[in-house]
């Protein structure tokens, strides 16, 4: 098991790509990773470091991981990796390998559907939206919801596309958001994001395990059997 482990953030939270993406929304995913790490392996430093800073590194030795929050990470940090994250980088690329081999139309959309994918299978979270802002007592910052409750119809499609995808990516274990839509022609794919991206903030305090919680137990082998939704308190 690692003895340092660093958490590689982007340098400014509007390079992230998402609404709400701002400086507090970057420090509440460093305090989950943080917090995971700790639940488990508690005497792991725990170091979290911007792209730029990353970069002047020497390349991490056998007893520290790298965990990147971020699609811009140096190649020649993240090793093995690389052929994954330089695959969700190319986002058009991957729409057009989606839509030729699977036939699923490219698109924008603003849904996420969770994918743990563990040693033994992947594991559906429930589908993340963004939150209505006109919503009564919604937080200021909770630019995110879950669950969004998805039709049948909608659901075995993109948990099929989301198997075959990382079947073909060879991806290993851990925690991907599948961002996509719905329109009048169906499903559309917009892109994947290979590690608990800003809207995985929504499962924080209402999946059990968060999907923060499970990308660290995907990493380090332990077993995730479920994903629950915690029963909201009357």
């Amino acid at each position: 098991m690692p003895s340092l482990v660093w958490i590689v953030v982007e340098d400014e939270a509007s390079a992230m790509g998402f609404p709400g993406a701002d400086s507090e929304a970057i420090a509440r995913m460093v305090e989950a990773f943080q917090g995971a790490i700790a639940q488990t392996h508690p005497h792991c430093e725990v170091k979290v470091s911007s792209i730029s800073h990353i970069k002047n590194l020497s390349v991490p030795d056998s007893e520290a991981w790298v965990c990147p929050l971020s699609l811009n990470i140096p190649d020649s940090v993240i090793g093995d990796l690389q052929p994954l994250y330089g695959a969700c980088r190319d986002v058009e690329g991957l729409r057009t390998i989606v839509a030729e081999r699977w036939q699923i139309a490219p698109g924008t959309g603003n849904l996420w559907l969770p994918v743990v994918l563990t040693a033994k299978g992947p594991i559906y979270g429930e589908a993340i939206g963004l939150a209505d802002e006109k919503q009564p007592g919604l937080e200021e910052m909770a630019q995110y919801i879950q669950p969004v409750h998805l039709p049948d119809r909608w659901r075995q499609p993109i948990y099929a596309l989301g198997r075959k995808l990382l079947h073909w990516l060879e991806a290993p274990p851990a925690t991907y958001l599948i961002q996509f839509g719905w329109g009048e022609e169906g499903l559309c794919f917009d892109r994947l994001w290979p590690f608990p991206a800003v809207p995985a903030l929504a499962s924080l305090g209402i999946q059990d395990p968060d999907l923060v919680t499970c990308h660290w137990y995907c990493l380090t082998g332990q077993p995730i059997y479920d994903l629950t939704i915690v029963p909201i308190a009357k």
